[in-house]
């Protein structure tokens, strides 16, 4: 017997030596308690009736893996691991168990989401992922992911098992037609010999440890599907499995394609909005893969789709870096396209324009956005705007919110307490925020020589900062100067150019050039370190965020407000003077003349914070200048404190 952390696997002939309770308290373990009593009693059932079909079926002697967790953060109900009867391969089978009695009318219309009743006595259902599309999940997953598995070592079947379901058909019928050709794959109430003459099919009687060692040993290596992944669409290739919501919207945007396919006149916009880390550019760049399969094509035979964004060098170039693919700006997409999809669109200014544009050019637009990225009044890409742009323009619109964070494992709720801290001002400490390493330095200069370390350590390292002092374009030139207790923090902004070369930061002159909120978006690294400024404070007395206009050195930032509201910048520095009619006014006075909206400056404030404190997978790790804020967020996010002379980790 093998029990783990990943799974608890035995002979199938010990399991059933066992009793169910047993067999129900290792997994119990295995799972670190977090398992509640219908779980429990659920393994209680179902196993013993698996374990009776591999024993007519000749298995007791191979192994059963049973809740094998994947770093996708579920777990497989059974893997069955034994050689090939034909192939004399190792052999791996998935085998996800349901204790369905019956299913409810699938009213919303979904794909990939099953009506479930969980209370036939309450009459309660609850939306529950198709069976074969979670083994389809799974099997893709490993393919990917498992070095085993990836390279060949053994080879991977699936079946699903509906012990208490006898509606067979309604598993595959309207919605879910698209499941028919698996059917076979799916054994319910009734036809327990059928499932065992598919295991004697399949299966070999003799173990095969080899199987065990591989399944069991194998390392994950995850390939984040991030740019490099338009390489993959290019050669045809398959650059990322969809997984939770990605999964329904997947589906969705297929149909639409086919219809595309179809009536070659046809137009949709698409709307994909989500929080950082939530896999928006993922099923973006799939989407391009999708087409490619629909209408048979690669970039050799008349690829007619492309990945584009609103204009951003630093994230162009790294695109370009990663898959060798120059990017192709909004408004440089060429004419006869059948798919653009859109990265960043929240960026997007003039909207209707560029929108209006961009159909004349494209049939199906799929933009990927998060209103909270926006940093310019001027920018337009939300929600709201892409629904009203499409209602007034007669074109059909779908819009999709993906929320379960897919950084880390699934193991992270930090942006959503991020969330909270921000834009729900919560000012009482937000219980467990994990998953990711959350320090608050008192020590500037420590902080650097921590990134360093982390750097020396062959980690992804970055330092980000507000745009709070002037960029001289120089990357020599250590623009950035504090006055610290312990000494001078001096450091360059980022270079205006080698930017894919700064992103993979191979030099140590990398770190200590500090990245900015314009080259933020899009991005993401292991580690970073944030400068906290005084452009953005914690009021305690208010419970609110406050801004200092004053504070920011971003030039642009501030015209782009000015020139909103009617009026002209008259200073190239801070403090800001703004010139109004005949009249120079500081640029307090010339807003509140103007009635401008300040909740809507704050907001782009906070969206700047919001991007620099999501670019890392790993550890954030932050200074503040103001020490009433800084005390605020070790409050409410819980972060460990770093005092001076604490530098060694």
């Amino acid at each position: 017997m093998c029990k783990d952390s990943r799974c608890y696997c035995a002979a199938v002939q010990d399991l059933l030596a066992m009793k169910s309770y047993e067999i129900a308290g290792h997994l119990k373990e295995i799972t670190k308690g977090h398992t509640s009593e219908s779980e429990y009693q659920s393994w209680c059932r179902s196993l013993p009736i698996l374990l009776g079909v591999l024993h007519r079926a000749g298995m007791d002697r191979l192994s059963l893996a049973l809740e094998y967790e994947t770093p996708l953060g579920k777990r497989i109900d059974a893997v069955l691991l034994g050689e090939g009867r034909v192939t004399h391969r190792p052999l791996a089978l998935i085998i996800e168990l349901k204790q369905w009695s019956f299913i409810g009318e699938n009213t919303k219309g979904k794909e990939t989401f099953v009506r479930v009743c969980i209370s036939p006595k309450e009459k309660l259902f609850e939306d529950r992922e198709h069976p074969v599309q979670q083994t389809l999940t799974y099997k893709k997953h490993l393919k990917r992911n498992h070095s085993n598995v990836s390279s060949g070592k053994i080879d991977v079947l699936c079946c699903q098992f509906l012990h208490n379901f006898e509606q067979k058909e309604q598993l595959f019928e309207g919605n879910y037609s698209d499941y028919a050709f698996l059917k076979k794959e799916t054994y319910v109430k009734g036809e327990e010999e059928k499932l065992e003459a598919f295991l004697r099919d399949t299966f070999s009687s003799s173990p095969n440890q080899e199987a065990v060692d591989l399944f069991l040993n194998g390392e994950y290596v995850f390939g984040s599907c991030d740019y490099e992944a338009l390489r993959s669409v290019n050669e045809g290739k398959e650059n990322a499995v969809m997984i939770d919501e990605q999964k329904e919207i997947n589906k969705r945007v297929y149909k639409i394609l086919e219809q595309l396919k179809e009536d070659p006149s046809h137009r949709e916009l698409v709307v994909i909005s989500g929080a950082p880390g939530t896999g928006k550019t993922v099923i973006g760049l799939h989407m391009l893969w999708l087409y490619g399969i629909i209408f048979e094509k690669t970039r050799q035979h008349g690829l007619k789709c492309v990945f584009s964004m609103p204009r951003s060098r630093t994230l162009a170039q790294v695109i370009q870096g990663a898959s060798h693919i120059p990017i192709v700006y909004l408004e440089n997409i060429a004419a006869g396209m059948d798919m653009a999809v859109i990265d960043e669109a929240h960026r997007i200014e003039r909207l209707d324009e560029a929108m209006r544009t961009l159909f004349t050019k494209a049939k199906i637009v799929v933009v990927l956005q998060d209103d909270h990225q926006r940093v310019r009044l001027s920018e337009e890409g939300t929600v709201e705007n892409f629904v009203r742009f499409a209602g007034q323009e007669g074109i059909a619109c779908e819009t999709f919110c993906l929320t379960v964070q897919k950084r880390l494992q699934y193991l992270s709720n930090y942006v959503q307490c991020l969330h909270k801290l921000l834009y729900e001002r919560y000012d009482a400490p937000i219980p467990e925020c994990d998953g990711i390493e959350l320090i608050c330095w008192d020590s500037l200069l420590g902080l650097d020589k921590y990134l360093h370390q982390m750097q020396e350590n062959k980690n992804h390292v970055k330092w980000y900062a507000p745009f709070c002092w002037p960029w001289s374009r120089d990357a020599q030139k250590k623009d950035i100067s504090i006055q610290t207790d312990e000494g001078t923090f001096e450091k360059p902004w980022n270079p205006e150019h080698e930017q894919y070369e700064w992103y993979q930061g191979a030099r140590e002159s990398d770190l200590d050039q500090v990245g900015c909120i314009y080259t933020a978006h899009g991005l993401q690294f292991e580690h970073t370190g944030l400068i906290w400024w005084d452009d953005l404070r914690w009021n305690e007395a208010r419970s609110d965020w406050e801004i200092d206009l004053n504070a920011s050195q971003d030039w642009q930032f501030i015209r782009s407000i000015v020139e909103f509201y009617g009026g002209k910048l008259a200073s190239d520095k801070s403090p800001w003077q703004v010139r109004d009619g005949g009249t120079v006014w500081d640029i307090y006075t010339f807003l509140q003349r103007r009635g401008a909206d300040m909740d809507a400056i704050k907001e782009l404030v906070l969206n700047t914070y919001w991007v620099l404190l999501t670019r890392a997978l790993k550890g954030v790790s932050i200074w503040f200048k103001d020490n009433a804020t800084a005390e605020h967020f070790r409050k409410v996010m819980g972060a460990q404190i770093w005092h001076p002379g604490n530098t060694e980790r």
